[in-house]
C-alpha cells in the first residue's frame, strides 16, 4: 500500500541533525566532503558507500557531511547506527519495522537520507535488501560507512585514505587536538617536533592511531612513545570513559568485525605482518607458496576488506601495505605460535634472499643502477631484517651471501653502510663455526663450497674500504678473508689481487709488485679472471708509476682476457669491471704521454659506466675525462669543461664518502685551474655540481672535447736518448730547466711522486748518480 508523503514522514522515526557524538574538529577531508556534497546535491548514484581501513575517520566524514547539509535540504534524515548489531535485522528496526519490505512501504516516495553507519559486520545480510529497497523508494538516498562495501550495481564507492603526514599536516593538528591539556604544548622543540612528525608518519595518518598515542602521551613525552612504537607496541590508554568499546584500543578496533574474515584472510594477513615495508603479487607468492590465481584472489579479498592499502607501484604494478596498526596486531597474533611464526621468517628471508639475488642478476646485465635503487631502497627495512633473522638461525652463507648480491646498493650507494660491519661479524661467526666442524666428510665438503661465498663477502667490504680511504680496515678484512679461503686457489686469488691493490696505494711498491705477480700466475687464475683482471689493473699503475714503457700491457691483457670469456655462461665481464680497467688504461697512455689515447680510453670508461658505475668509478672517469681532455694544455673551453667536471668528481665524493687514489694528480690540477678561472664561476659551478646526479654527470663528461692536438714531436735518436718515454724526456727536459720535483708536478698536473719515479727510472737509463748529470745528459743530446 503506497503512503503519502506526509504520512511517511510522520512515522519515521527522524534526525533531521545528528548529534555530537564527540568527534571533534574534522581535518583534512575537504575533498572528500566536496564529493559527499555533491553528491547529496545532484549525484546520480543513489548510494554512497564510504570505505576505508579501521580509524581512519568514517563516520566523523559522514557526520560532518550530513550535518553540513542536511539544514539547506527538504530531506528526512535517518541515522541507523550498527555497530552492535548483531544481523541485518537490526537495520531495519532501525527505521520501526521488521523487514526490508516493510521498510520499502514505510519509505515510498520519501525523500529521504538514510545513513547506515558502522555497516560492516551487516553488510552480507542486508546488500541484497538495499538493493531492493532502493529499486521501491525512487526518492531513497543511503550513505553508508564500512570497512566492506555492498557489492551491489547501485553502489558507489569513495575510498577514505589515510591523511597526509608531515610538518604542518592534518595528521600533525589531530595529534595536537589529542593531547591532554594538562600535558602542555606538544612540540616545545625542534627534537619533540621531529618525534611527532615520525609518529604520525608511523601511524599511517590513521586518526583513531594518532588519537590513542596523543591521549597516552602521559609523562612519556613524544620521543618515549615513538620508541615504543618501533618496538611494535600499541600504546593505548586514559580513553575518555563513554568511548565505545571498539575504540578503547587499537586491537578492539581490529578485533571488531572480524567475523567477515575467512581463514584463508587471517592466515594471509599473519603471513603479510612480517614485512616492514609494501608488498607485491611476488612477495605473497613466494611467502605463502600460492599459485598466481590464489594470490590474486588473497590480495583482492584483503584489499576489498580495506585490511591492505593499495598504492602505485615503482614498476607499474601495483604495491600493498599494512597499515602499522594492523601490522602490529596480526604480528601479536602470529607471535602465540613460535613455530608458525619461526616458519613464516624463514619464508620472508627466503623471499628477499631471492629478491636480492635477482637484482643483482640485473645489474650484471646492465639494468640501469638507478632502477635498481629505487626497488631495493623502499624495502631495506624488510631486506635488513631478513639478515638479522638469518643470523639468529646462524645461516651465516645465507647472510653473506644476500649482502655480497645487494653490495652496490647498500655499500657503494650508501643504503645501509652498517652491512660491512654485518659481514665481517657474520664472517668471523662462520670462521668459528668452521673450526669447530669436526673432520667429517660430508661437512668439509660443504665447507669448501662455501668458502668463495665467505671471500667474496669479504672482498667487498675490502673494495668500500678502499674507496673511503680506510687502509686499515682493508688490511683487517683481507687477513680475514686469507683465513677463510683457506686451499680455494681461485678465493687465493681473489684476496691476493686486493691484498696487492692494498700495497699499491699504500705506497709499497716492491711488495705490491711481488704479490700482483704472484697473483696472475697462480692456477686460479684461469678460474677467475675477474680477480686476475683487478691484479693486473694494479699492475699497470704500479708499472707506470715506475715509468715502464710497457705499462699499459697487463691492462690490454686482463681487457682481452675478459673480452675471450664472454662467451661462457655467467662469465662475461660487467661493464663496470671493464670500464674500471679502461680508466686505469686512460690514466697509464697519460702517464707515457699519449693524451690522445687516453682520452679515448677515459671516454669509453664514461660510456660503458652510463647508467651501472657506482659513484667511485663514476668520480674517478670524471676526474680522468677532465684530466685527459685538458691533456699537456688547452684552451678556454677545455679548462671550463675540465673544472666543470672536477667539480662533479668532487661533489660526488663528497656525497659517497669516497676519495680519490689519484689525489696528488687531481690536487694539483684542480689548483693550476682554479687560478685561471673566474671565482663566481667556479661558485655556481660547485653549486650546480652537490645536485648532480651521476648519469647527468657522465652525461657531461662525453661532451667534453678531445685533448689538443700535440706539436710534433722531436725525432732521431737525439730527441729521445735512451729509449726514453715522451713523459721521461718531457721531465727530464724540467729537470735541466732547473725545476723542482714538485715544480715540475705542478706544472704537468701530475703528483709529486709519480715524477720522482719517472726521474728515478730516467736516471737508470741515463746512467745517472744525480741531476747534476742528468741536465749534462739532456745538454749533450739536445740540439
Amino acid at each position: 500500500m503506497l503512503v503519502t508523503e506526509r504520512q511517511a514522514l510522520a512515522a519515521l522515526p527522524r534526525t533531521h541533525e545528528p548529534e555530537d557524538l564527540g568527534f571533534g574538529e574534522l581535518r583534512g577531508r575537504e575533498r572528500e566532503l566536496v564529493l559527499i556534497q555533491r553528491w547529496l546535491d545532484h549525484g546520480q548514484a543513489r548510494e554512497l558507500t564510504l570505505t576505508g581501513p579501521a580509524g581512519v575517520g568514517k563516520s566523523h566524514l559522514a557526520h560532518a557531511a550530513v550535518s553540513t547539509r542536511a539544514r539547506t535540504h527538504d530531506l528526512a534524515l535517518v541515522w541507523a547506527d550498527l555497530a552492535d548489531a548483531e544481523d541485518g535485522g537490526a537495520v531495519w528496526a532501525q527505521l520501526g519495522v521488521r523487514t526490508a519490505r516493510e521498510a520499502a512501504e514505510r519509505v515510498g516516495v520519501t525523500r529521504l537520507l538514510l545513513v547506515l553507519d558502522n555497516g560492516d559486520r551487516a553488510v552480507t545480510d542486508i546488500a541484497l535488501d538495499v538493493s531492493e529497497l532502493l529499486r521501491a523508494c525512487p526518492l531513497l538516498r543511503i550513505l553508508l560507512t564500512s570497512r566492506v562495501p555492498l557489492d551491489i550495481r547501485a553502489e558507489r564507492i569513495l575510498p577514505v585514505g589515510p591523511l597526509p603526514t608531515g610538518e604542518g599536516s592534518p595528521a600533525e593538528a589531530i595529534y595536537a587536538d589529542s593531547v591532554r591539556p594538562y600535558y602542555g604544548a606538544p612540540a616545545e622543540n625542534r627534537l619533540t617536533g621531529l618525534a611527532v612528525a615520525d609518529i604520525c608518519r608511523m601511524l599511517d595518518g590513521i586518526p583513531l592511531a594518532i588519537e590513542m598515542v596523543a591521549e597516552a602521551v602521559g609523562m612519556e613525552g613524544p620521543r618515549a612513545l615513538l620508541e615504543r612504537l618501533t618496538r611494535g607496541e600499541l600504546p593505548g590508554r586514559n580513553r575518555p570513559r563513554d568511548t565505545p568499546e571498539r575504540h578503547r584500543s587499537l586491537s578492539s578496533a581490529l578485533t571488531w568485525a572480524a567475523d567477515v574474515l575467512s581463514d584463508s584472510d587471517r592466515a594471509l594477513l599473519r603471513d603479510l605482518s612480517v614485512f616492514e615495508t609494501y608488498v607485491d603479487l611476488a612477495a605473497v607468492r613466494g611467502m605463502t607458496g600460492r599459485d598466481h590465481a590464489d594470490a590474486v584472489a588473497g590480495i583482492e579479498s584483503l584489499v576489498h576488506k580495506s585490511l591492505l592499502l593499495s598504492t602505485p607501484g615503482r614498476v607499474g604494478g601495483p604495491e600493498f601495505r599494512l597499515t602499522h596498526m594492523a601490522r602490529c596486531h596480526y604480528r601479536a597474533e602470529l607471535a602465540r605460535d613460535t613455530r608458525e611464526l619461526g616458519g613464516v621468517l624463514d619464508r620472508h628471508a627466503a623471499h628477499w634472499a631471492a629478491f636480492a639475488d635477482t637484482m643483482a642478476t640485473a645489474l650484471h646485465a646492465g639494468r640501469p643502477v638507478d632502477q635498481v635503487l629505487q626497488l631495493v631502497a623502499p624495502r631495506l627495512p624488510d631486506i635488513l631484517k631478513a639478515t638479522r633473522h638469518l643470523s639468529t638461525r646462524e645461516d651465516h652463507i645465507g647472510v653473506l651471501r644476500l649482502l655480497t648480491a645487494l653490495e652496490g646498493p647498500l655499500l657503494r650507494h650508501r643504503l645501509a653502510p652498517e652491512a660491512a660491519d654485518t659481514i665481517e661479524r657474520t664472517a668471523l661467526a662462520w670462521t668459528a663455526d668452521d673450526a669447530g666442524t669436526g673432520a667429517a666428510a660430508d661437512a668439509a665438503d660443504a665447507v669448501e663450497a662455501q668458502r668463495p661465498v665467505a671471500v667474496e663477502a669479504l672482498v667487498a667490504v675490502v673494495r668500500w674500504a678502499l674507496g673511503h680511504g680506510d687502509h686499515r680496515r682493508a688490511e683487517r678484512v683481507l687477513d680475514l678473508a686469507a683465513a677463510a679461503a683457506g686451499e680455494s686457489s681461485a678465493a687465493q686469488v681473489r684476496v691476493a689481487a686486493f691484498t696487492g691493490e692494498l700495497l699499491r696505494r699504500r705506497g709499497e711498491s716492491a711488495a705490491a709488485a711481488v704479490l700482483l705477480d704472484s697473483a696472475v700466475r697462480r692456477p686460479g687464475t684461469w678460474v677467475d679472471r675477474h680477480s686476475a683482471a683487478v691484479a693486473r689493473r694494479a699492475q699497470s699503475l704500479l708499472a707506470a708509476d715506475h715509468g715502464d714503457p710497457d705499462a699499459e700491457q697487463p691492462l690490454l691483457k686482463a681487457l682481452q682476457d675478459l673480452a675471450d670469456n664472454a662467451h661462457v655462461p655467467n662469465g662475461g665481464a660487467p661493464a663496470a669491471l671493464r670500464a674500471s680497467l679502461l680508466t686505469a688504461l686512460a690514466r697509464v697512455r697519460r702517464v707515457l704521454g699519449r693524451h690522445q689515447d687516453a682520452y679515448e680510453s677515459a671516454r669509453e670508461a664514461v660510456r660503458l659506466l652510463m647508467g651501472t658505475g657506482d659513484p667511485e668509478q663514476v668520480a674517478e672517469a670524471l676526474e680522468s675525462m677532465a684530466v685527459t681532455s685538458l691533456g699537456g694544455g688547452g684552451d678556454e673551453e677545455r679548462r671550463y669543461t675540465a673544472v666543470r667536471l672536477l667539480a662533479y668528481a668532487e661533489a660526488i665524493r663528497l656525497r659517497y664518502g669516497t676519495v680519490t687514489d689519484d689525489r696528488a694528480t687531481v690536487d694539483v690540477l684542480t689548483e693550476r685551474l682554479v687560478r685561471n678561472v673566474d671565482a663566481a664561476l667556479l661558485r655556481r659551478l660547485r653549486s650546480d655540481a652537490e645536485q648532480i646526479s651521476l648519469c647527468d654527470a657522465l652525461a657531461a663528461a662525453l661532451l667534453a672535447p678531445p685533448p689538443a692536438a700535440e706539436p710534433p714531436a722531436r725525432t732521431g735518436a737525439q730527441a729521445l736518448p735512451y729509449e726514453l718515454t715522451p713523459r721521461q724526456y718531457e721531465i727530464a727536459l724540467l729537470v735541466a730547466e732547473g725545476l723542482t720535483n714538485r715544480q715540475i708536478a705542478r706544472r704537468l698536473g701530475i703528483s709529486e711522486w709519480t715524477v720522482t719515479n719517472h726521474l728515478r727510472v730516467v736516471m737508470q737509463k741515463l746512467d745517472c748518480a744525480s741531476r747534476v748529470h742528468v741536465v749534462r745528459a739532456v745538454q749533450r743530446n739536445t740540439p
